[in-house]
Formats: structure tokens, sequence, C-alpha cells
């Protein structure tokens, strides 16, 4: 075994190791830096030292070169992306770790554990565990070539995206746009990457540059009959249109969906699909058509996540209706499906959850549980909830008649409805 100094050394940073720690009775710090830059061979004997302090297994299949199996491996890529299968690449993102084949080329590694980081974000149930090879690739990434750069802003992008670090996500993701127009990759990867940056589009509200991207991203799923990301291409469209108002165009491009969806059976898309044609109802004022829909799609989804996005939206509209004892009813509905499920990535739904409650139950601690709200967006750099929740506080002060706290509030949300829009002065409204 030879040539393995990258291995060594990207799993030393996951794991947050010092060089002198992982070298301690191995062989001198010095002698170990070398070994991570590939310039000497060791001993087998250091070898298998290093790696058991690493708890690193490797298996190495002498029937593959490193081009052989970064092909595979870009297969199971292509297949994740384009099919956005989530049990089947979870199945074979177990595979690969358990593989760990030992690339001797460290160009060849790095691109695949970038292929690997992205499969993983596919992934919910392993996404929030990606940290720590963010981190170490991140350390490793002077090393990069442009398309590996590419694809670690790439992920980057994505990680914060689902984060809910909405502004983060936008850099990174820019970022790789930058690093895309240099690079000559793939229709269907480049495909994938505008709808990326779509989504990230939409989020800052930046409607005509989401509108741009998803139509080009759209235009090759449909021609090369990729009708799943053709659907999620028109989940993005409908919302774009949603927001410039086009309600019309938006519920046309649902039904759209709809219809693929049902032709081709793709049961999994039912309830994303009915959420958006409940938000557009939503927004033409059809109260209780809105609240049909959120039901549909929360009984059809399997997922907590999107139930917790429907069962919130009800309780939003109950709220918009002044109706206490629903608001009330699927506040609860909404906090005891987060106790069955204890996912450490949803505790944004209990802060929403106990912000109605508290409102409508006249609870005592009212404006410390939307500072607590507040608080816990600000430092996920949520802004969009940073401010609707300053300005929600302001308006309860100012229908109580207490306009000191209302001005403070309304101060505050001013703030950060800077940071939303990325404003930097009054002029740039």
């Amino acid at each position: 075994m030879n040539n393995f100094g990258h291995v060594i050394k990207l799993e030393r940073i996951r794991r947050n190791m010092k060089q002198i720690t992982l070298a301690q009775g191995i062989c001198t710090p010095s002698y170990l830096s070398k070994i991570e830059n590939n310039s000497i061979v060791p001993s087998q004997e250091v070898v298998n030292l290093l790696l058991n302090r690493l708890e690193l297994a490797i298996n190495q299949n002498k029937s593959l070169d490193d081009e052989s199996y970064l092909k595979h491996i870009r297969e199971i890529y292509f297949n994740a992306v384009m099919n956005k299968d989530r049990e089947h690449t979870a199945k074979a993102l177990k595979e690969i770790n358990n593989e760990r084949y030992l690339f001797k080329d460290s160009s060849n590694f790095y691109t695949y554990q970038l292929m690997v980081l992205r499969l993983t974000l596919i992934v919910p149930e392993v996404r929030n565990d990606t940290s720590d090879l963010i981190i170490a690739l991140s350390e490793l990434s002077s090393n990069f070539d442009e398309y590996q750069t590419f694809l670690f802003n790439s992920c980057l992008g994505s990680y914060y995206y689902f984060k809910h670090d909405f502004t983060f996500s936008l850099s990174a993701f820019e970022k790789a746009y930058k690093g895309h127009q240099q690079l000559s990759i793939e229709e269907w990867e480049t495909a994938d990457f505008y709808y990326m940056l779509s989504i990230i589009y939409i989020q800052h509200q930046r409607v005509v540059t989401c509108t741009e991207f998803i139509q080009k991203a759209l235009t090759y799923f449909k021609d090369n009959f990729f009708y799943i990301r053709a659907i999620e291409c028109y989940l993005v469209l409908s919302v774009a249109q949603k927001t410039s108002y086009k309600l019309d165009e938006a519920l046309e491009t649902l039904q759209l969906a709809k219809r693929i969806a049902i032709q081709l059976n793709l049961e999994d898309h039912f309830s994303v699909i009915y959420h958006n044609l409940g938000a557009i109802m939503s927004w033409q004022g059809k109260s209780e058509e809105a609240i049909e829909h959120y039901i549909e799609s929360m009984t059809l989804s399997d997922r907590t996540e999107t139930k917790l996005i429907s069962v919130l939206s009800i309780a939003q509209e109950y709220s918009k209706q002044s109706n206490s004892v629903k608001v009330i009813e699927w506040s609860k509905k909404g906090l005891e499906l987060l106790n069955e499920q204890h996912e450490n990535g949803l505790i944004r739904f209990q802060h929403h959850f106990n912000i109605y409650l508290s409102k409508y139950t006249n609870y005592l601690n009212f404006e410390k549980v939307v500072l607590n709200a507040i608080q816990y967006f600000k430092d996920a750099k949520d802004y969009l909830y940073t401010y609707k929740y300053y300005i929600f506080l302001a308006e309860y002060f100012n229908e109580i008649n207490k306009y000191k706290n209302a001005a403070k509030y309304y101060a505050a949300s001013n703030e950060y409805l800077f940071l939303k829009n990325n404003y930097t002065s009054w002029e740039d409204l």
C-alpha cells in the first residue's frame, strides 16, 4: 500500500485530530506530514498503526484502477442527481462507504469525496452529518482543480440551504457559478446546477434571475425525459410566478406538474404539489380551499418535515382568520408530531408553533417566547423569519398601545429587512 497520504490527511482533519496526536508513538509529526503529502512511502507497519488509530479500514479492490472506479462513482452520482431516489441513493452511499476504495491519485480522491458529499446531501437522514467532511474538504480546497472547486462550492451552497442559512448559501452558489462559466461541464450537470441556483434566488426573491435559470433547467429535463426533475422545476417556477403575483400562471404550472405526477404515478410528489396549490389558494384569498389542500398534502406525505410545513401553514391560515381554537389545535398537533420524531434539524418548527400557541392562549411570557425564536433564527441567519417575528412583536405592542416597545421592534425589523434583501443603505430600497 502506498501513496495514500491524502486519505490519512482527510480522515485526520475530519476527526479534528492534530498531527502530533495521530503521530504519537508511531512516527514523528514531520514524518507524518511527509506521509500526508505523499512525498515518502512508509512501511506497512506504520501504515497499519495510523489506520488503526483513525479506525479506518480500507479494502483495496485490485481489479479496478482509479479511473474505472471513479467512472463507477460518477454513474451513481448521475443517477442519484437525475432521479432523486433517496432510498436508492442511501443504499448506494452505504455501499460506497463500506468499500473504502484507496485512490492512488489524490486528485481523483478529491473528486470522489466531493461526489460522495453531494450524494450525502441528497439523503435527508445523513445530511446533517456532513459538517465534518465539509470542514475537512475546506482545509484541502487549495489543492482542488477548477471542476473540484465548482463541485465544492455547489455542495457548500446546498449544505447551507438545507441549514436555512440562505446568505451563505447564495454566496457559495454564486462562487460556483463564477467557476462554472470557465468550465466545460456536461449538460445534465449544468441543468442540475441551474435548478439549485434557482431555488436560492427565489429564496432571496430575485424572481427574474430565478425564472431565467429554472427555465433553462426545465428545458433540458423535459427534452431528455427526466420527468421527476421537470416536476421540481415546475414547482420552483410556480413559486416565482406566485411571488410575481401571476397567480393564474402559477396555478396552471402546478396543474401541469400534477398531471405529469398522476400519469407517471409519482406519488412522492403529490404532497409537495398539493401544498403549493394550497399556497396559491391562500394568496387568492380562498382560505378554506387552501386548508383542504394543506391537509391533503400532510396526509399524502411520509416525511416529517413536509408534514410539519403543512401543519404550520394550516395554523397560519387559521391565524389569518383569527380562529384561535383552530390555531391552538393545529399548533399542538405540530408539537406532538415533533415530539414523536426528535429530529434536531426540525427545531425551528418548535419555535413557530410555540409562538402561535403563546399568542392565542394569552401566555404571560409571550414576548420571551417570540424573542427566543428570533434569537434562534438570528443564529441560523434566517433573516426572513427574524424580520417576520420582529414585525409580529411590533404589531402586537402597537395593538395594546405600548408604543415604545412597538417602535423598538419596528426598528429591529427594518435592520433585518435590509439583511434579508441584501440592502446596505436606505437608497437601495
